[in-house]
């Protein structure tokens, strides 16, 4: 990045090692005050941009625990484009063992685009129920029309518990990844052609509910 900045590697002024070097460095210097530091970024960026919205708690032990935020883009984004919304757990940080929690949409360009972000320690009931509300104060109390998750109990419970008007569907590429656990391997081999036939009443993108479930009985 700094080769491309300066334009070339002999206008860097630093070796590879000594940029390691400085980040071993820099790493040490802020042990121990990295969430402070992390909360306190956002706390200014709500004083300066009253439209930006931020949220955290601690837990017992006065540690980062659960945060979640949304800029002035991101909720006009869900204004125009929040009837349905994705929240997504599968990513994890491998320094601080605190998942990722995006919510994300898709736009009339059918490009993903970000509604709200969140980190949380622990993947239970009471840390999805306080993002599900946090999220719902960022956006002024206006649930999606439906959100999609994966297959999570404690997910499923917090959904019902916080949103009254929003369906909860769960994911197709879970479900989609889970098959061949679900079904016989003597039906999911290649020559039924079972698999090929499910992928596209599944996949389909025009494909209405009563011409799916017509595939379905057929194919079946």
């Amino acid at each position: 990045m700094m080769k491309e900045i300066v334009g070339g590697y002999d206008n860097i002024g630093a070796s590879k090692q000594d940029l390691k070097k400085f980040h071993r460095d820099l790493k040490a210097y802020i042990q121990g005050s990295d969430a402070q530091m992390f909360v306190d970024n956002f706390t200014n960026k709500k004083l300066m941009w009253s439209a930006f919205f931020f949220d955290f708690e601690m837990d017992e032990d006065y540690c980062l625990c659960r945060a979640l935020w949304a800029d002035p883009l991101c909720k006009k984004s869900y204004a125009l484009f929040g009837d349905m919304v994705s929240f997504d757990t599968t990513y994890q940080t491998n320094r601080y063992n605190m998942v990722f929690t995006p919510f994300t949409g898709v736009d009339h360009h059918k490009s993903c685009i970000t509604f709200a972000a969140g980190f949380i320690a622990k993947e239970d009931i009471v840390s999805f129920e306080w993002l599900f509300r946090s999220f719902l104060k960022a956006m002024g109390g206006n649930e999606p029309n439906c959100m999609i998750t994966d297959q999570d109990p404690a997910m499923k419970i917090a959904v019902k518990s916080v949103f009254n008007k929003t369906e909860h569907r769960f994911c197709m590429w879970h479900i989609m990844k889970k098959l061949p656990d679900k079904v016989e391997k003597s039906i999911m081999q290649e020559e039924t052609g079972f698999l090929k036939k499910l992928c596209a009443c599944v996949w389909h993108l025009e494909i209405e509910p009563t011409e799916f479930e017509e595939r379905w009985n057929k194919d079946g």
